[in-house]
C-alpha cells in the first residue's frame, strides 16, 4: 500500500469515526473563512461608493437650486433667467435642467416620509442621468422611479402602488443618483426644515413626468427648479458655488444656490460609515468566535488523538507519519470550508 493512500485512508477513518465533532470543526472553519471572504468583498463594494455611483450616472459637479425669495412669490419664467446666467458662466462645460420639483409626503405600505419631486423627460440627460437598479425611466405620467434608498425604505417594489401628496402613482424603476445623498439625507442641503413640516428632516428623491411634478405643487409646496452642471474644473466646485451666492442680489425675487459634489459625498459618507462601521464590528466578532470555537475543538481532538498516535507508533509509524495524517484530516476539512466559505464572494457581483 503506497504511503500517500495509506495516509489518506487512515485520516478517511478517523473523520468517519467522530463526525460529530468533524461537522463542528467543518462549521468552526466555514465562519472563519466566510467572515475572511466578506471582508475582502465588502472592501470593494463599500469603498468610493460615492465615486462608483457618480461615474455610473455622469454625475453634476453642482446642482443650483432656483427658490422664491419670498414665500408670497410665485417662479416665473423670468426668474429662470437667473439659472440660465448661470449656466453661462465661465467654468460650466455642459448642463442638464432646469427641472421642476416640489415637495410632496410619500405614503407606502403604511409608512410615509417626505419626499422631492422631479420632473424629469423620457430622454437620458447629458449630465446626472440617475442609473436604474430595476424597472424602467420616467415615461408616461401616474408613474414614477424612486431612489432606491427611499424605495428600501419603505418596502417598494416595482409595479406597486405609492400615494404622493395623496395622489396615486406607479413605480416604475429604482435609480441611485449622485445629484443628491441618499435617503434620509436627501433635504441636508438643498431645502432649509421646517418646524410646521417635520417630514423633511428625513426625506428621499423621487421622478415624475414635468406635467405630474407641476400639478403636485400647491402654495404650501410651490415650484422650485434645479439645474444640473458640470464644470471644467470639478475640485473648484466649492469656489463656483462661493461665488453665485456672493453675487446675487437681495432684491432680487428669486435667489439660486449651488449643492456640489464634494458636500453630496460628504453626506454619503456620513451614512455609509454608519454601515461599514456596523460590519465591522460584527465580522470582528464573529472572527473571534470562529477562532475560539476552532482552538477549542482542535485542543480536545488532539486530546483524543493520544490513543491513536501510540496505536500508529506501536505497528512501526513514524513521527512523520503520524504528522501527516492528522494533517490530511484538517487539510479535507479546511478544503471544504473553503470551499463553502468562499461562496460568499457570489454576493457582491
Amino acid at each position: 500500500m503506497g504511503r500517500l493512500r495509506l495516509i489518506l485512508r487512515l485520516a478517511a477513518r478517523d473523520l468517519r469515526r467522530r463526525r460529530a465533532e468533524t461537522v463542528l470543526l467543518l462549521l468552526a472553519f466555514t465562519a472563519a473563512t466566510t467572515t475572511l471572504t466578506l471582508g475582502l468583498a465588502l472592501q470593494g463594494v463599500t469603498s468610493r461608493p460615492y465615486e462608483r455611483t457618480r461615474a455610473a450616472t455622469n454625475g453634476p459637479d453642482g446642482v443650483v437650486r432656483l427658490n422664491a425669495a419670498r414665500p408670497s412669490h410665485m417662479l416665473t419664467h423670468d426668474d429662470l433667467g437667473i439659472l440660465t446666467a448661470v449656466a453661462k458662466r465661465p467654468g460650466v462645460v455642459a448642463r442638464s435642467g432646469p427641472y421642476p420639483s416640489t415637495w410632496g409626503v410619500v405614503r407606502a405600505h403604511g409608512h410615509a416620509t417626505g419626499a422631492q419631486v422631479e420632473g424629469r423627460d423620457p430622454q437620458h440627460a447629458a449630465v446626472d442621468q440617475p442609473k436604474l437598479t430595476t424597472g424602467r425611466w420616467v415615461s408616461r405620467d401616474e408613474s414614477v422611479v424612486m431612489e432606491a434608498g427611499l424605495a428600501d425604505a419603505l418596502g417598494v417594489r416595482v409595479g406597486d402602488q405609492v400615494t404622493v401628496s395623496g395622489r396615486p402613482f406607479t413605480v416604475s424603476g429604482l435609480a441611485v443618483t449622485a445629484a443628491i445623498a441618499p435617503y434620509p439625507a436627501a433635504c441636508l442641503a438643498t431645502c432649509e426644515p421646517e418646524a410646521d413640516k417635520p417630514e423633511r428632516d428625513n426625506s428621499g428623491l423621487i421622478w415624475a413626468t414635468r406635467a405630474d411634478t407641476r400639478a403636485l405643487a400647491t402654495a404650501t409646496n410651490p415650484l422650485y427648479y434645479v439645474m444640473n452642471l458640470k464644470l471644467a474644473h470639478p475640485d473648484s466646485a466649492d469656489t463656483f458655488g462661493d461665488k453665485v451666492a456672493s453675487e446675487q442680489s437681495f432684491r432680487a425675487p428669486a435667489v439660486a444656490s449651488v449643492d456640489t459634489w464634494l458636500n453630496v459625498r460628504h453626506r454619503d459618507a456620513r451614512t455609509t460609515d454608519t454601515v461599514r462601521m456596523d460590519l465591522l464590528v460584527a465580522g470582528w466578532l464573529l472572527g473571534m468566535l470562529a477562532i475560539a470555537s476552532v482552538a477549542v475543538l482542535v485542543g480536545g481532538r488532539m486530546a483524543d488523538q493520544t490513543r491513536r498516535v501510540g496505536l500508529l507508533k506501536a505497528v512501526g509509524g513514524t513521527p512523520a507519519l503520524v504528522a501527516a495524517v492528522l494533517l490530511a484530516e484538517y487539510l479535507v476539512i479546511a478544503v471544504a470550508a473553503a470551499a463553502a466559505g468562499t461562496g460568499a464572494l457570489v454576493a457582491p457581483s
